[in-house]
């Protein structure tokens, strides 16, 4: 068992900025396999994933590793591993329905789906501060994505409303659990990532469904599913035993902000001017949600 008072707010904060540092390296490499489509991506991306993660809890534990899947919660196990399978598969989809700006705006609404459930998963009652720091980060996801957004149909709407939902809940799982180490429930999410999404690409249209891949492109998502998803979750993990929920879900989202940095850097493709404004405006929502707590405290003596 590891107990959170072994580790500070800052610390935990720490680890959470860094986790969203690696999540913010998808568009990069999505845009250097412009061949593949998303259940091919999701599929191999989740499989290289659980083998680091695997490879991971190999190193720390070693012998105890078994111990370690048996000292996670039967349900703890099932919704962290089930949220983060289910959340995947929900994105793919999603994207062959609404377009990408309409997602990245209703994925916003997570931090909301945190707030209104961790009173009952988690016992913490979300502040002033950050509610209104969800509301902020809302209204910058909005700036970025609203040139860009397209009419989609209900069905995509409501599909592409369940993925801000399963990370809620995945988030929600970690931080109710945060006494026992998660990484081992997310390795399973990522093989089942890799079950599922490889399956679902036979409806694509794929002779070998989602795991049917090109040499050039399975090295990089070798190199992705470690740096871009595993080494982030295991930081985000460590980050959840010390930040309430509602802070781990609006820290995630400077995502937005990041996530255009990188392509712009290395591949030339230019942010547009929505995607600064946006940006610093989601900024602004995660420094009121991490220092907002203390901003707003009485001030006693």
């Amino acid at each position: 068992m590891i107990s959170a008072g072994r580790q500070s707010y800052g610390e935990g904060i720490s680890f959470v900025l860094l986790a969203t540092l690696g999540w913010s390296l998808s568009g990069l490499f999505v845009r250097l396999m412009p061949g593949l489509d998303g259940w091919q991506l999701n599929c191999w991306r989740g499989f290289w994933m659980a083998v680091a993660l695997l490879c991971y809890l190999v190193v720390v534990y070693g012998r105890d590793l078994w111990s370690r899947f048996r000292a996670i919660p039967v349900l703890a196990l099932c919704f962290s591993a089930g949220f983060f399978a289910l959340g995947s598969t929900l994105y793919v989809t999603s994207l062959t329905l609404v377009s990408t700006a309409t997602i990245s705006v209703i994925g916003a609404s997570s931090p909301i789906f945190t707030g209104l459930l961790s009173p009952w998963v988690t016992g913490e009652k979300p502040g002033a501060a950050a509610w209104f720091a969800a509301a902020l980060a809302m209204t910058g996801v909005g700036i970025i994505a609203w040139s860009r957004i397209e009419g989609g149909n209900v069905l995509g709407i409501l599909i592409s409303v369940m993925v801000p939902m399963t990370f809620a809940g995945q988030t929600l799982a970690l931080r109710r659990y945060r006494a026992v180490d998660m990484t081992p429930a997310i390795c399973a999410g990522g093989f089942l990532s890799f079950i599922a999404a490889g399956l679902l690409g036979f409806l694509a249209g794929h002779a070998g469904g989602g795991f049917e891949v090109g040499l050039r492109e399975l090295l990089l998502l070798a190199l992705m599913g470690p740096l871009q998803l595993s080494i982030p979750l295991v930081f985000y993990i460590k980050g959840a035993r010390s930040v309430p929920a509602v802070t781990l879900s609006l820290i995630a989202m400077l995502d937005a902000v990041l996530n255009p940095l990188w392509p712009w850097l290395f591949v030339g493709e230019r942010p547009e001017a929505s995607s600064f404004m946006g940006g610093a405006v989601i900024i602004l929502a995660v420094l009121i949600s991490i220092f907002g707590g203390h901003w707003l405290k009485p001030r006693t003596g």
